[in-house]
């Protein structure tokens, strides 16, 4: 840990000429101050005058003119200007006699010292970019200030829809690619193809033909589906130089150019790019040779650009002798790890902490994109607000110097979206600080009465994920165990009280509602799944009036995106469909316990490309009265089912019988159906890999196809695929997987006797 975590450094001493005593910048809303800034000053410098006049008036009423500093004599004066020692984010604020001082450095400086002095000194909060705080205070008196503040990181991005918002961005100090900071706010640090380039770089459609050599070799075969780049091809180097240098003509200096590997795995392994990648002992190896060499002829003509990769999936683990040029900076992807636990010191977490501190040694810009929501569900709880700050306290001291935090980022309407992007923008500027203070605080401003409830509400998730031991995933499903009907329960109880405490104010009580969507997300998705394990329970809303509610509130917010692949209509169109009946128990199961068996229907399914590759669609021969389409023309896992049911986790060590029911629209007799099984996400590897051609197909209805018999537990997933064999399978229908414990299989089998 090599680098320190202070990142607010109050001068140690008073400085010769520094102000001892208050001063009153306004009195009965009156002001002798002026606002005193260069003739020539830079546009920022410009509008930080402008905004402190603004916020200055609004709080107290009077008016603070904005003066040229060159003429504008003794004070007493508020004096804006810059300092070539602070970076360009840094920034001081000081009391010095009769005057204030706000001084930072180029470009963003100056307007972060405004801000902070706003924020800190007056009282102003920009809770989001529709609410703020602005404190009224006719006489504004302050005590002597002296406060320098330079951040460890350079790059600061909390990565959501609501944080794009320029105003919201440059006040909370955050300077990332997606907000919309034009030059008068400072201007961003700026992406040239933010990510996933390769293919971008060297498009398929134009070399593959002609030159099938520049893609990835795989088990012998050339090949540009689902693969990456050739890296130890001397042409693909040329090409991807040409093209950074292309995309580097009449961008501004500082810019970051993106050669980084596209999203899925698929290494090349040549002969070549197969031996660098044993001789470093990592797919990062061959990768970053690559770079290197891309980083080192675009320096020689744009030295101040920067050229960025991944440490992502595959190639996430440091090489052994290859090390990053300084121009080169590598961002370490954290998507595989427990979000429930801080990243360092946590056994979950172990590797990746190994990977990151193994980056740190060799990386002299090393840069982190983090995950801070769910994707497949990004209006569920999502309980990881108490790992926030242990997480960038161990990136900082591990000498990581960008953050991306990527949270709901398509549409308004996700978890607790405001909360996070303005805690994390926060915490990106000053790791140390207190996380209670700033939550309390944020609480108060944006949900007014009803924040005790909510803080209940976000105490109650949290500890409910700790007593789970639920490893919260960046795709945690609606069944995961701290989502149990009990807590559902009591956190709906807790915003019944919450909305009835903002009654009186509109505005406050949508924010409150907005915030309650997550509890009716997972009343709507688990309520027919909860009826169906017998659980006895009168919500506040179900059914019908629950949908309707939901998407009343939705629709109020503007909400176009459930998750990451799924718009709200079509997610409306699916939860719409008409009720499904009560399906009857699979075969074998109406005479055994309900707890020996699981019924997972088509509503617990999770679907990729949801409306594309499959669709949930009424059908009078399923269980209950519904299923999940897959047309027959892919061959992707586009139905599957995450094990992480609250059921299974009471058996750990149980193994279940699996099966799944499945109809096929035949229109030939040829070739595949599907294909099914079981999937490890920690041992990548599958279980119980089935194949089922189309001439054996169980006749033209659902029909049950066994799996077999295995433990399961929250790393593991079901899952159907079709064949991509339209002629023949038309579509792939599934109804329902089946899980029954194996011993009452072998109970069964022991009092029916020997078989006849």
């Amino acid at each position: 840990m090599r680098t320190s975590l202070v990142v607010l450094a109050a001068a140690a001493t008073l400085t010769a000429n520094a102000s001892q005593t208050p001063l009153t910048l306004a009195k009965n809303g009156q002001t002798s101050y002026r606002i005193a800034v260069a003739a020539d000053a830079i546009e920022p410098e410009r509008h930080a005058a402008a905004e402190l006049a603004s916020f200055l008036k609004q709080v107290t009423g009077a008016d603070f003119p904005i003066v040229a500093r060159e003429a504008a004599g003794d004070g007493p004066l508020i004096t804006l200007g810059h300092d070539g020692g602070l970076g360009a984010d840094g920034f001081v604020i000081e009391t010095r006699g009769q005057n204030l001082i706000l001084t930072g450095g180029l470009p963003r400086g100056t307007l972060y010292a405004v801000y902070t002095f706003l924020e800190d000194y007056v009282g102003c909060r920009w809770y989001s970019s529709k609410v703020s705080r602005i404190p009224q205070k006719k006489t504004l008196a302050i005590k002597p200030i002296h406060d320098r503040q330079v951040p460890a990181l350079e790059y600061r991005e909390p990565f959501s829809f609501d944080s794009y918002d320029a105003d919201w961005a440059v006040r909370n100090k955050s300077n990332g690619h997606a907000t919309r900071l034009d030059d008068k706010r400072g201007g961003r640090i700026i992406y040239k193809g933010f990510v996933h380039t390769f293919y971008p770089l060297v498009a398929p459609e134009k070399y593959f033909a002609t030159h099938p050599e520049y893609f990835s070799e795989i088990k012998g075969k050339r090949t540009h589906d689902h693969a990456q780049l050739c890296l130890t091809n001397p042409d693909v180097v040329d090409i991807v130089t040409q093209r950074v240098l292309e995309q580097l003509k009449g961008a501004p200096p500082q810019t970051i150019v993106s050669v980084s590997q596209n999203d899925w795995h698929g290494q090349c392994q040549c002969a070549k790019c197969k031996a660098i990648e044993d001789e470093e002992g990592s797919p990062s190896g061959p990768l970053l040779r690559f770079v290197n060499q891309v980083a080192e002829r675009v320096g020689m003509v744009r030295p101040y650009a920067a050229i960025d990769t991944l440490a992502y999936q595959y190639t996430r683990k440091t090489p052994r002798l290859v090390k990053p040029r300084p121009n080169v900076i590598v961002r370490l992807c954290s998507i595989e790890c427990s979000f429930s636990h801080p990243l360092g010191g946590s056994e979950q977490n172990r590797k990746f902490a190994e990977d990151i501190e193994g980056w740190s040694k060799i990386c002299q810009r090393l840069y982190i994109w983090d995950y801070v929501t769910d994707f497949a569900h990004y209006v569920q709880p999502h309980p990881n607000l108490r790992v926030l700050q242990p997480n960038i306290q161990f990136f900082v001291a591990n000498g990581v110097k960008g953050i991306f935090e990527q949270g709901s980022y398509q549409s308004p309407g996700g978890e607790l979206q405001e909360l996070r992007s303005w805690l994390l923008a926060k915490l990106l500027w000053n790791p140390r600080a207190n996380v209670n203070a700033l939550m309390n605080d944020f609480f108060s401003g944006y949900y007014g009465p009803a924040a005790p409830f909510i803080r209940r509400y976000i105490d109650l998730m949290h500890e409910e994920v700790a007593r789970t031991k639920h490893e919260l995933k960046c795709y945690s499903p609606t069944t995961a165990p701290f989502l149990s009907q009990p807590v559902i329960a009591k956190a709906d109880a807790l915003f019944a009280s919450a909305e009835k405490a903002a009654a009186k104010d509109a505005a406050l009580r949508h924010r409150v509602q907005v915030a309650r969507l997550p509890v009716y997300y997972v009343m709507m998705q688990r309520e027919r799944a909860w009826k169906r394990s017998g659980v006895k329970w009168q919500p506040s809303l179900s059914g019908a009036a629950l949908r309707e509610r939901f998407f009343q509130i939705a629709d109020a917010e503007k909400m176009t995106k459930i998750n990451e692949g799924r718009s709200m209509d079509d997610f409306r169109a699916a939860t719409l469909l008409p009720d499904r009946r009560t399906p009857a128990p699979p075969p074998g199961c109406d005479k055994l316990a309900r707890s020996r068996w699981l019924d997972i229907q088509d509503d617990e399914f999770r679907l990729h490309r949801p409306g594309q590759m499959a669709t949930l669609t009424p059908d009078p021969l399923a269980s209950d009265g519904v299923a999940a389409r897959m047309p027959g023309d892919h061959h992707e896992w586009a139905v599957s089912v995450p094990l992480d049911f609250a059921e299974l986790a009471k058996h750990p060590k149980q193994p279940w019988r699996i099966s799944v029911a499945v109809r096929v629209e035949r229109a030939g007799n040829d070739g595949v159906a599907f294909t099914y099984g079981m999937y490890d996400t920690e041992e990548k590897k599958g279980y119980g890999h089935h194949t089922v051609k189309v001439a054996d197909v169980k006749g033209d209805g659902y029909a049950i196809y066994e799996l077999g018999t295995f433990p399961v537990n929250a790393k593991r997933y079901l899952w159907v695929a079709p064949a991509r064999n339209p002629a023949n399978a038309k579509a792939v229908w599934v109804d329902r997987f089946i899980l029954v414990a194996a011993d009452e299989i072998a109970h069964a089998s022991k009092s029916s006797g020997p078989a006849k």
